[in-house]
């Protein structure tokens, strides 16, 4: 299993009402309305609140406010790189429309399109021409690898992992591509938790063990499905409101994905299954370098 290192953290809040403002303004230009009692414009109102706050004071602030303003944030950086795609509006409207409280524990309509384009964002970070078409994402990995497939799954429960599985499988195969199940493990981390750590190394290297643990858990399904042909690998993101001693600031939020292929199951088929696996994993490297 591979993650992608270092750690994407959202650092400061220096230019996200900016951000924010521009998101709101554009989606409403695009007729999609952001009302003020809705979840998503709740948190962006903790942000125009906090700022307020630390302006007044810089040395105090309300942790709500700051944890709040983190998922707003989240949520902005994710909309505004799919602002004026036309195939990701319906996306959007349900992250806008939807229960937005990302720390919380529940299913929504909102949080899977979330996970959508943060997959969709996350690749176009890293230089990839990725677009929304089925499964969920479709992203050129050039070399003459052609188009790669990504049916992306957000998991509530662990019961369910193995139906998510099947069924972006069986999403890759309508499609007519290669590709890989990524899954979004966020609900099955602790509710409204802080990850403590003195190290971003430390950090690193705790979330890497709950996401080997998940792979263990589940290793024969996705060995299988592998096996059959039926998808090159699985990726996993975690991604937790954490508190690092010796960083600055220290609390930030932490997105780690990890890639996860078995291709030495198929030797007729491995050396080409690897080399989709590595372009990929080399997307995800590059967006890890920035924001």
């Amino acid at each position: 299993m591979t993650a992608s290192s270092p750690l994407q953290l959202t650092n400061g809040f220096a230019d996200a009402l900016a951000k924010i403002d521009y998101v709101i303004e554009t989606l409403k230009a695009h007729g999609i309305k952001v009302g003020p009692g809705s979840s998503v414009g709740s948190l962006f109102a903790k942000v125009r609140q906090l700022n307020k706050q630390l302006a007044k004071n810089s040395g105090a602030y309300d942790a709500k406010k700051f944890f709040a303003s983190i998922e707003a944030l989240w949520i902005a950086e994710a909309l505004e790189m799919a602002l004026g795609v036309t195939r990701a509006r319906e996306s959007i409207r349900r992250i806008v429309g939807s229960e937005m409280d990302l720390s919380g524990r529940g299913s929504s309509p909102g949080k899977d399109a979330l996970w959508e384009l943060d997959v969709f964002r996350r690749l176009r970070l890293g230089g990839a021409d990725a677009r929304f078409e089925e499964p969920d994402v479709v992203v050129p990995l050039g070399d003459g690898l052609g188009d790669y497939g990504i049916a992306c799954k957000k998991v509530y429960l662990e019961s369910g992992v193995a139906g998510a599985l099947e069924y972006g499988c069986t999403q890759l195969k309508k499609a007519g591509l290669p590709g890989i199940v990524a899954f979004n493990l966020d609900e099955l981390m602790e509710e409204k938790a802080v990850l403590h750590a003195v190290t971003t190394e430390a950090l690193h290297a705790e979330v890497s063990r709950r996401g080997r643990e998940f792979v263990a858990r589940h290793e024969t399904e996705f060995q299988l499905m592998i096996a059959q042909g039926r998808c090159d690998g699985v990726m996993l993101s975690i991604s937790m409101v954490t508190e690092i001693s010796n960083a600055s600031p220290p609390i930030n939020l932490a997105r780690i994905p990890f890639l996860y292929g078995g291709h030495r199951l198929r030797p007729v088929r491995g050396e080409l299954a690897t080399a989709r696996l590595a372009a990929l994993q080399r997307y995800l490297d590059n967006a890890s370098q920035r924001r």
